[in-house]
């Protein structure tokens, strides 16, 4: 996680680009002009560990050093800010829970394909891929022989540490009703609570870049995409690798929720928006007609 540092180096504009250009190429990141000073704020501290003398060092390290592919984990860490707690936006998870949820048991049910299958795409610490496990559970839809995944997939190797851990602060509870909390958490030492053990069965987190399409290989047909407050930070080009990749990982039919603040109007019509009080979800092209598509008129 990012933390500032007072290590005086300066970052010239070569440099910045040098940096920019990298971490936009590995990570989907993009830092405009302006977010210099945040650049140099949040890797200076990484020279200083490595005792590097300028930031032009550190991108040749970054490109060339024979611990280059250590560092670049290491680095991303510092340029996340994982920001997240359970149950956030709370309109598009009423959708997913009471119309998404019941479309996919309808859909399925029928066919003997008992699988349900998520992605949180750059989960950070877990909290959002294990409030999508509680809704499901919660649902009461997919007991007797269904098979349940929800899969968390982050590039930070030390958000997924935490994620794996379960164990959270109170700041992750701030949308969190009481009710909830007593049904899905155990006390822990030092923290808020830990998520109990049926929710934790129900997910699995993996090391992967939602940038690279090898990242999404060996994952299941997906049923649903969560990637909520992440691709704000992209490139259109970038958010539109991404999405393509997305696309390709989802069954016809197949769901992507993404956050309030991002939009794929001006990027790609590869999904059909739909619109919900509150709340837009898109849904991939697929054979049958979708009951979230009707209710969302």
């Amino acid at each position: 996680m990012f933390q500032p540092t007072d290590h005086n180096v300066d970052l010239s504009e070569e440099e910045f680009r040098l940096l920019r250009d990298l971490i936009h190429e590995r990570f989907g990141l993009f830092f405009d002009d302006n977010q210099r000073a945040s650049l140099r704020t949040r890797l200076a501290g990484r020279l200083a560990t490595l005792d590097l003398v300028s930031f032009e060092d550190y991108y040749h390290y970054l490109r060339f050093g024979p611990q280059r592919g250590d560092e670049l984990q290491r680095m991303v860490t510092h340029l996340t800010n994982n920001e997240t707690y359970f149950y956030r936006e709370a309109p598009q998870l009423h959708v997913f829970s009471e119309i998404v949820l019941r479309e996919i048991k309808d859909a399925k049910s029928g066919g003997g394909n008992r699988t349900l299958r998520v992605l949180s795409a750059g989960c950070s610490t877990g909290e959002e891929a294990y409030t999508l496990a509680m809704m499901i559970y919660d649902s009461g839809q997919f007991f007797w022989n269904w098979d349940v995944q929800v899969i968390g997939m982050d590039v930070d190797q030390v958000a997924l540490e935490k994620a794996r851990r379960a164990v959270y602060h109170h700041n992750s509870f701030r949308s969190l009703s009481p009710a909830v909390k007593e049904r899905h958490f155990v006390p822990a030492v030092g923290a808020a609570g830990q998520v109990k053990e049926p929710i934790r069965r129900l997910v699995s987190f993996r090391a992967g870049n939602i940038v690279d399409p090898a990242s999404y290989m060996g994952l299941p047909a997906l049923d649903v995409i969560f990637c909520r407050n992440v691709l704000i930070y992209f490139s259109d080009v970038m958010i539109l690798k991404v999405v393509r990749l997305f696309h390709d990982a989802l069954v016809p039919g197949g769901y992507l929720f993404l956050g309030h603040a991002e939009s794929l109007s001006r990027i790609t019509d590869l999904f059909t928006p739909i619109r919900f009080q509150g709340a837009m979800i898109y849904r991939k092209e697929g054979p049958r007609e979708s009951h979230a598509e009707a209710a969302g008129t």
